[in-house]
C-alpha cells in the first residue's frame, strides 16, 4: 500500500459508520432501499464500538438510515457517546425533531437532507418535508448543533443548484456545507446485489454523462472525486462493510476488531494493484465503486 493511501487508511480507522436500521417515516419516491425489519440495539452497537475501542480510537461515529431520528432510544445512545468525548454526524431527513433530548449538540453534525428547493423536494419526500426540515434545521443551529446538509441531484434539479444555496443562505442566515449526491446511476441500481431498486424516474432523471462530469468537477460530491470513502460500516443485518454503500461484507458484529480491519486493508490491496486511477485514495470495492468508475476515469482524463 503506498504512503498516501496508508494514510488515509489508518485515519479512516478513527471513523466509523453505523446504519441501525432502514425503516423510515418517509416513502420518498426515488429511494432504493428495501427498508427490511432488522433494527441493531443500543447494546449491540456500544457492544462493537466498546470492543473497537480496544484496537483503535474512536473519534467520529456517523449513524444513517433508513431514519435513526424514528428510534426511541437513539439520543440516550448518542447522549453516551458524547459523554466519551465521540464526536456524532447523524444524516437524517430532518422531519423528526428529537433535538431536546441530546446532552452535548456542540458535539454533534446534523446532516439533513434536503433535495433542492422547497417544490422539487416535497415532490420526492412528501408535501410540507421541507418546510419542517428548515424549521428543524433552524432550531439546530440556535442550539449549536453543527449542520451539513446532504443533497441528491437529478437532471431536473441540477439547474437550480445556485438558487438553491442562495434559499439556503436566506432561510438559515448562512450557508452550510453542501454535499452533492448524483441520484444513483442504472449502472448501479440495477445490478446492486441487495436492493435491486430503482425507484420512480419520471421528473427524477439521471443525470447524463455531462451533467454528471459537471456536477463532480464544480461542486463537493459523493461519492468523491479520489474516492477514499471506504470505512468499518456496520449495518443493521449485522453484517460489517468496507463502505457505506458496500455489497460484499467484510465480516459481522461477533467478528474480531483486528480481523474486520485486516480484511478492509486487504481489499485496498487487492484493489491497488489493477487500479489505473492517479490521485486516488482507494476503494474497498472497485468491481463496483459505486457506478462512478467510467465518470472518474473521465475526470483524471480532463486533469491531465
Amino acid at each position: 500500500m503506498n504512503s498516501i493511501v496508508k494514510a488515509h487508511f489508518d485515519q479512516v480507522l478513527h471513523h466509523l459508520y453505523i446504519n441501525p436500521l432502514e425503516k423510515c417515516n418517509l416513502k420518498c419516491k426515488i429511494c432504493y432501499t428495501r427498508k427490511t425489519n432488522p433494527i441493531l440495539s443500543n447494546e449491540e452497537m456500544l457492544e462493537f464500538i466498546n470492543r473497537y475501542k480496544k484496537e483503535q480510537t474512536i473519534e467520529t461515529i456517523t449513524f444513517c438510515g433508513g431514519e435513526v431520528m424514528a428510534l426511541a432510544t437513539f439520543p440516550k445512545l448518542v447522549n453516551v457517546l458524547t459523554r466519551q468525548g465521540i464526536f456524532i454526524q447523524i444524516i437524517t431527513n430532518g422531519t423528526i425533531d428529537r433535538l431536546d433530548e441530546f446532552e452535548t449538540p456542540n458535539l454533534i453534525n446534523l446532516i439533513t437532507s434536503l433535495d433542492g428547493l422547497p417544490t422539487y423536494h416535497d415532490k420526492n419526500r412528501g408535501t410540507g418535508n421541507f418546510a419542517k426540515s428548515i424549521a428543524f434545521m433552524k432550531k439546530a443551529h440556535e442550539m449549536s448543533f453543527h449542520l451539513d446538509v446532504f443533497s441528491i441531484v437529478t437532471h431536473q434539479n441540477l439547474p437550480f443548484i445556485s438558487q438553491f444555496e442562495q434559499y439556503l443562505q436566506d432561510q438559515l442566515g448562512f450557508l452550510p456545507v453542501v454535499t452533492y449526491h448524483p441520484r444513483k446511476p442504472p449502472t448501479y441500481l440495477t445490478v446492486h446485489p441487495v436492493s435491486n431498486i430503482v425507484g420512480e424516474t419520471e421528473g427524477f432523471d439521471f443525470l447524463n454523462r455531462e451533467e454528471m462530469l459537471t456536477l463532480m468537477k464544480t461542486k463537493n460530491v459523493f461519492p468523491p472525486k479520489d474516492l477514499g470513502c471506504y470505512q468499518i460500516a456496520v449495518a443493521s443485518d449485522g453484517k460489517v462493510y468496507g463502505c457505506c454503500e458496500g455489497t460484499i461484507s467484510i465480516g459481522t458484529l461477533q467478528d474480531e476488531i483486528t480481523t474486520l480491519i485486516a480484511n478492509l486493508k486487504q481489499r485496498l490491496e487487492t484493489w491497488e494493484k489493477t487500479n489505473t486511477l492517479h490521485n486516488c485514495l482507494g476503494c474497498s470495492q472497485s468491481e463496483f465503486m459505486c457506478g462512478i468508475k467510467q465518470y472518474l476515469l473521465e475526470l483524471q482524463t480532463y486533469a491531465a
